[in-house]
């Protein structure tokens, strides 16, 4: 029964092609979709070599195998010769808030997963709601570094105090700083739950900045993804399956297993490549109470 109520978190990918030359640019869905904007414009603007994959579909596009989440290697070059980069992205819109938001559990999961790469630095882009930014303050951008990055760039931290962070980005930087690594998140004030390209360009001319690179930032090309299911169905499908065989005691029992095997206290074993997994009884638990969108007000 166990093998059958799991899901991995863990990508499908040589995690030896990143080493400690790379930069690793993540940007999922959220606020704004902003991550995936700006991600999803890399992929389409540079040429780019799909190396990872995850989700419960895929297809072709430009002659490239892609998935939900696809992992790239980006041909762009830095000032530093011996840099490489590699694309995190959301393909298609992988829910992070709302009722159909993927649980924090997996989120929590596959940030390790990408951190476990111990790559030079990680850059997480995301949105910020527009309503709470100070109408005085000219920025439309707020960066986070962890002390790491800030040691090693000399990037300080331009985000306010007493600002809540949810999703795959809190848990990429509550984990970065907890285990001393360079990331920088780069957020953009935006529409909250519909997707602003301006944000997404304003965050990317951040990139540039950054990075000292023309990233073709003058337009946002972006990925039509209508060609695949609807993205909402094809993350939940799969639960009717397991309404067929399995009941409550059969998901209690197996998420007492889960507990006592992953230990949430336990530290991130960087030299493991183990497949961790996560719960069906996280997602059941989830689609049945709704994840309730006042909270992220």
């Amino acid at each position: 029964m166990k093998e059958s109520l799991v899901i991995s978190q863990h990508f499908s990918l040589d995690s030896s092609i990143i080493d400690e030359d790379t930069t690793v640019i993540i940007g999922f869905s959220g606020y704004g979709s902003v991550g995936r904007l700006v991600a999803n414009h890399l992929a389409e603007a540079f040429r780019v070599t799909s190396i990872g994959y995850w989700g419960p579909v895929s297809w072709f596009h430009n002659d490239r195998l892609e998935a939900p989440i696809t992992v790239f290697k980006l041909d762009i070059k830095s000032n530093d010769p011996q840099e490489k980069f590699v694309l995190v992205t959301s393909r298609l819109n992988v829910p992070v808030v709302g009722i159909r938001a993927l649980p924090d559990v997996f989120w929590k999961l596959l940030s390790q997963e990408i951190l476990s790469w111990k790559a030079k630095r990680y850059i997480a882009i995301g949105g910020l709601r527009e309503e709470i930014r100070n109408s005085s303050n000219d920025s439309w951008v707020a960066l986070i570094p962890t002390t790491k990055y800030s040691e090693q760039f000399g990037v300080k931290r331009t985000f306010k105090d007493h600002l809540s962070i949810k999703g795959p980005i809190h848990y990429l930087l509550m984990e970065s700083s907890a285990y001393s690594l360079a990331t920088l998140v780069v957020l953009s004030y935006c529409n909250t739950f519909e997707a602003d390209n301006e944000a997404a360009l304003i965050a990317l001319k951040e990139l540039e900045k950054l990075f000292d690179l023309d990233l073709k930032s003058d337009k946002l090309n972006t990925f039509d993804s209508s060609f695949v299911e609807p993205d909402e169905m094809i993350f939940w499908e799969a639960e009717d399956d397991f309404e067929d065989f399995a009941d409550e005691d059969d998901f209690d029992s197996f998420d007492e297993e889960y507990d006592e095997e992953y230990d949430e206290g336990e530290p991130l074993d960087f030299s493991s490549k183990k497949d961790d997994v996560i719960s069906f009884d996280v997602y059941k638990e989830f689609h049945k109470k709704g994840d309730k969108l006042d909270k992220y007000k």
